[in-house]
């Protein structure tokens, strides 16, 4: 079974790709991104859109193989299908490009490098259990809705039909057993990002309590925090599955102070506004984040530890079979703000980093938590000949003049350190983390990716760390052939 979801009448599709799928056509959907690793802190003004660029993507479901026909609109010498170590290789003629997908997963077509390229999700068939007729269901048929904020209740499921766009954003506060879940898109554009707004639901200034329901609630009105697409604040036994969050103004999902959230084949995609986030989990507990597929103007899956919700800790976490694209930032990252007394019994495994912009792994230790027990397995991390070195943007009449200057992020980073994003000013600690069997993909000429470790004081660095089998190109690098940086207190040990 194959079944497309086709973009709807009124919304704009894109003419980079002509597209089939087991014979049947349908038109790539449009999505706008970051066009340069160029970024600032907030101006006061959204990102110029000379910044950015159109690519574009197709969403269906199959239990068999798809035959994907694609005739690209211009001439091109170098085809890549990513994740590298799904081992696609089409064959071509001319601009006529085919393979076979045969299995479900978040894949990319990119010609001549990474512009204008081309998503592919390939979900597996689902009704995701919903009874469309049940009272607490609130269904969204293929087409396009206005529904600007929509605020669940207990028990209720939001189910965004494969080929549906709802212009809006979904919220739940202090709820138990909610859903988001479908194939369609829930977009965010309608928002706009201000000085007078928000980012998130945080008082860092004299902080206040946000696990409480109606604190949270005026601080959210007196300070027009933006919405985003997905945000789940203090629910539990809830889900987030399929769904594709499209062009928000701030961090895309959020969850916080969550327990037993269950996160699945969702999405992030059209991300190149200023702080646009993939996932960011705040001092949650039990959550799981598979399969899904994020790329983002910023860090992708971030665990934070945020000042007003840093009464609870973030434990038992599993991060597995997402395929990540990061265009600023951090690709799987703990920090930058870390206010919480701990987080452990972290897991990420069995994840794609097809382009990262500053690093793949980084725990980014700037608060008083002490991080451990933490384990990256089964990592694999895509440098590329066209990887651009990001740049800051201190000059905003300046244009971004670096395009020939090659990138090369960093594999590992794990600094403790008080800067630019603490908020205790309390140094924290991080030990006991494992890196096993990372493989990383890379172009001729790259010797080994920077590895580094920091922190200023015996009992403020990094203890305990491993690094125990990183490939290279196939080939498992040895102890001395590691790029390792590292402040004189911290133990890491090299396998």
């Amino acid at each position: 079974m194959l079944r497309i979801h086709h973009p709807p009448e009124g919304e704009m599709t894109v003419s980079d790709f002509s597209v089939r799928v087991n014979g049947e056509e349908t038109s790539p959907w449009f999505c706008r991104v970051s066009a340069m690793p160029y970024n600032t802190v907030w101006p006061g003004r959204q990102r110029p859109l000379e910044q950015t660029e159109i690519a574009s993507f197709i969403s269906f479901e199959m239990d068999e193989p798809a035959r994907v026909c694609l005739v690209a609109a211009r001439d091109f010498e170098r085809l890549d299908v990513r994740p590298l170590h799904r081992n696609i290789h089409p064959s071509v003629s001319g601009r006529v490009i085919e393979f076979t997908i045969s299995e479900c997963g978040q894949y990319t077509v990119e010609l001549d490098g990474w512009h204008g390229a081309l998503h592919i999700f390939a979900n597996p068939v689902s009704d995701f259990g919903v009874d469309k007729g049940d009272p607490n269901v609130l269904y969204f048929a293929p087409g396009v809705h206005e529904t600007g904020e929509i605020e669940l209740q207990d028990n209720q499921t939001l189910f965004v039909d494969g080929g549906a766009v709802i212009y809006g954003s979904v919220t739940a506060f202090h709820k138990k057993n909610v859903r988001v879940v479908g194939y369609g898109v829930i977009d965010g554009s309608r928002e706009e990002r201000t000085s007078d707004t928000k980012l998130i639901t945080s008082e860092w200034d004299d902080p206040v309590d946000m696990t409480d329901e109606g604190t949270l609630r005026a601080f959210i009105a007196e300070h027009s925090v933006l919405r985003g697409c997905v945000h789940l604040y203090s629910c539990q036994d809830c889900e987030i599955a399929g769904v594709i969050a499209r062009d928000s103004a701030t961090f895309a999902y959020i969850v916080a102070n969550c327990d037993r959230v269950n996160c699945e084949w969702f999405k992030t995609i059209g991300m190149w506004r200023y702080n646009s986030d993939g996932i960011d989990l705040f001092n949650s507990r039990y959550v799981r984040i598979a399969h899904g597929f994020l790329r983002d103007f910023d860090d992708c899956i971030v665990l934070k530890g945020i000042k007003s919700w840093d009464r609870a800790d973030l434990h038992h976490i599993l991060v597995t079979g997402c395929t990540v694209w990061c265009d600023w930032g951090s690709a799987l990252e703990i920090g930058a703000e870390t206010c919480a007394d701990s987080y452990h019994d972290i897991l990420w495994e069995d994840c794609d980093v097809i382009h990262a912009a500053q690093v793949f792994m980084r725990i980014h230790n700037s608060d008083r938590a002490h991080v451990y027990d933490v384990l990256y397995k089964n990592i694999r991390c895509e440098y590329s000949r066209y990887d651009i070195a990001p740049v800051y943007q201190h000059d905003m009449s300046a244009p971004f003049d670096s395009f020939r200057t090659h990138g090369e992020p960093h594999l590992i980073d794990s600094p403790v350190y008080d800067g630019p994003y603490s908020n205790d000013h309390i140094l924290g600690h991080t030990s006991d983390i494992r890196f096993e069997d990372i493989a990383v993909y890379a172009p001729d000429g790259l010797k080994a990716p920077l590895c580094t470790f920091g922190g200023p004081k015996e009992a403020h660095c990094n203890k305990n760390v491993v690094i125990d089998g990183v490939m290279l190109n196939g080939r498992r690098l040895k102890p001395e052939e590691f790029a390792l940086e590292k402040s004189a207190p911290c133990d890491v040990t090299i396998r």
